[in-house]
């Protein structure tokens, strides 16, 4: 009579059930039963039973995050006669339908179905007034208010990146409203903190006022996923996107783990805070900003959509703090180095054939100095790699602006005096995209992973000759290094050491997924002993729920590595640090002053 989809839809809706711990009061004084243990009665008319307990019916009211009661066993009069105990079935306490058939109306409670008994009924219409019940993963879309008068202060000319989002309306109010997706751990848009474009120095702030409103797209989130959550992350002026050049500030959700409704955040900007932006960034320049979906092991699945609707963010500044200004680096136009978009031939490998040739795509990095024409001055060669789903446009090095926040890293470190801690030697940087196939914009597909392990080919075959052919680069292994974050770290460390050792020296490899299998790998593929690695360098954040794991046996390998050159093992872990860019950048800074040493 019943179908089992329908029961295990069910089965899940009363796991709720979790009430049975509620602590008993005197009723005797309230004017609802439920308000003695603390929550309100339910409204409406017969509204839906999500538990039961020794007090009682209880009902959950979605507009507020809260339970609330029903009415309790003693306040209703059963049927003289249970119609559906004839069946097979005992009678409900409660009055929720899920099925009506031939017999009459069942529901469901204790693990069985019942049948609904007569005082449910009522010829009494609802009243048009109440407000309407939401159904279980049903959110509301009617919560996004937009005033008639402008009070708030968001439009076009404050959005720096708005390609991590959708629908991005500016409303007659000031408030901005726009639909991010759990992609990549979560989108969301950038803004600039001044409409002039110019920076703020964090120092100068005490706190930051945050107000919006929020809910699940219906259709569009995941039932098992958590609350929604945020977090607040400022850019540096060496941003150049959503996904370069930021710094987080603090991750939050409602206070009472509401699923939709209004949040409203004092952020406080700590001296702890301050003092590690200012470490991992050289200076204390913010030029945005923004609140992006914390999609990051929440259970989302990557399609869920979350509606925003920002109203106020507001930097609170320290009274008399001096004006803020753009913080001097020490460098001139001559300690700067640039950037250059490429594109160099390649074919298909996933084909194997050499006649499907094509040209990719690559950003490069020349150092401050580099002259084409000067053949007697060569220079080392990087080849720094991406994660799973990006590209080589996601570690930021860009030809527009500062450049990006690891060209900064660079001008600065190569700018520095030999003997001075942090000193960098001058290097050639390629950044390409590591899908050794002609489909490598297909790169967040996890049933199309094998160009990914293709890719050291395409170090031998074309990147390397490639930039020996066209830029100043010394020859030999010992001027080759390769480092890559995630996915990339992965690729540095079984096709950068495991098939390419002959070709390269230096390694950097951030938050990889590690396996034992690449000693046996390179024993076999580079029995000459005399191929060692000049340096290895690792990182991975502690609250990293991937990686981490691993990290420990994997450090713990490599220092008992006869091919890693004694003392060149470098290894770190970053507090705090998830499977995200902060970790990332640290890695890329803390290695580069270690190659070609």
């Amino acid at each position: 009579m019943k179908t089992s989809k329908l029961l295990s839809v069910l089965l899940s809706v009363y796991s709720a059930s979790a009430y049975s711990i509620i602590e008993k009061n005197k009723r005797a004084e309230a004017k609802c039963w439920a308000e003695s243990l603390g929550y309100p009665c339910c409204s409406g008319k017969n509204p839906k039973v999500y538990a039961h307990d020794n007090d009682g019916d209880w009902g959950y009211n979605f507009a507020t995050g809260e339970w609330c009661g029903i009415s309790t066993f003693d306040d209703r009069v059963n049927d003289e006669v249970c119609w559906s105990e004839s069946l097979g079935y005992s009678c409900c306490h409660g009055c929720t339908i899920y099925e009506t058939d031939d017999d009459g109306s069942w529901g469901y409670e204790n693990d069985s179905w019942c049948g609904i008994q007569s005082y449910c009924k009522s010829e009494e219409k609802p009243n048009e007034n109440e407000e309407s019940e939401l159904k279980p993963n049903e959110y509301p879309t009617d919560i996004f208010k937009v005033e008639d008068k402008k009070i708030y202060d968001f439009d076009e000319d404050l959005v720096f990146d708005g390609t991590q989002a959708t629908n991005l309306t500016f409303n007659k109010d000031g408030s901005v409203t726009y639909v991010a997706s759990a992609l990549g751990s979560g989108g969301g848009v950038v803004f600039y903190v001044k409409k002039d474009k110019s920076i703020i120095n964090l120092s100068n702030y005490e706190s930051v006022d945050i107000e919006l409103v929020f809910s699940p797209v219906n259709g569009k989130w995941n039932p098992d996923a958590k609350a929604p959550s945020f977090g607040f992350r400022v850019f540096t002026r060496e941003a150049t996107g959503f996904w370069s050049g930021f710094e987080d500030v603090e991750y939050f959700g409602e206070e009472n783990g509401a699923f939709y409704g209004t949040l409203k955040k004092n952020v406080i900007l700590t001296d702890k805070i301050k003092e590690s932006f200012i470490e991992n960034c050289s200076n204390d320049d913010v030029l945005g900003f923004t609140l992006k979906f914390n999609a990051y092991q929440t259970g989302n699945n990557e399609s869920d959509e979350l509606m925003v609707q920002i109203k106020k963010v507001k930097f609170n500044k320290i009274p008399g703090t001096p004006e803020d200004k753009y913080t001097d680096d020490g460098l001139t136009d001559k300690d700067r180095g640039t950037v250059s978009h490429i594109e160099y031939p390649t074919h298909d490998y996933m084909t194997d054939d050499e006649n499907d040739k094509y040209n990719k795509p690559a950003w490069v990095y020349l150092p401050a100095g580099y002259d084409p024409e000067d053949k007697n001055t060569k220079y080392p060669l990087v080849i720094l790699m991406h994660g799973f789903g990006q590209n080589e446009d996601n570690w930021g090095l860009t030809d527009q602006g500062t450049g990006g926040k690891i060209k900064g890293m660079m001008d600065r470190g190569m700018a520095k005096a030999k003997d001075e801690e942090g000193s960098v030697e001058k290097f050639v940087l390629i950044v390409p995209t590591g899908m050794a196939s002609k489909d490598f914009r297909d790169n967040n597909n996890y049933g199309n992973t094998e160009p990914w392990y293709k890719f050291g080919n395409e170090i031998r075959n074309d990147i390397i000759p490639y930039m020996r052919s066209h830029y100043n680069i010394k020859e030999g292994r010992e001027n080759v290094a390769m480092a890559g974050l995630s996915m990339g770290g992965m690729q540095t460390l079984n096709l950068g050491i495991g098939e390419c050792l002959d070709l390269i020296s230096y390694f950097g490899a951030f938050s990889f997924p590690f396996g034992a299998d690449i000693f046996e790998k390179t024993e076999t593929n580079f029995p000459d002993k005399n191929l060692t690695i000049k340096g290895l360098y690792t990182i991975c954040g502690d609250a990293d729920a991937g990686a981490f794991a691993g990290y420990g046996p994997a450090v713990e390998a490599f220092e008992k590595w006869d091919r890693i050159d004694e003392g060149k093992f470098k290894s770190e872990i970053y507090p705090g640090g998830t499977h995200d860019f902060p970790v990332w950048y640290r890695g890329f800074e803390h290695l580069i002053p270690l190659l070609f040493k």
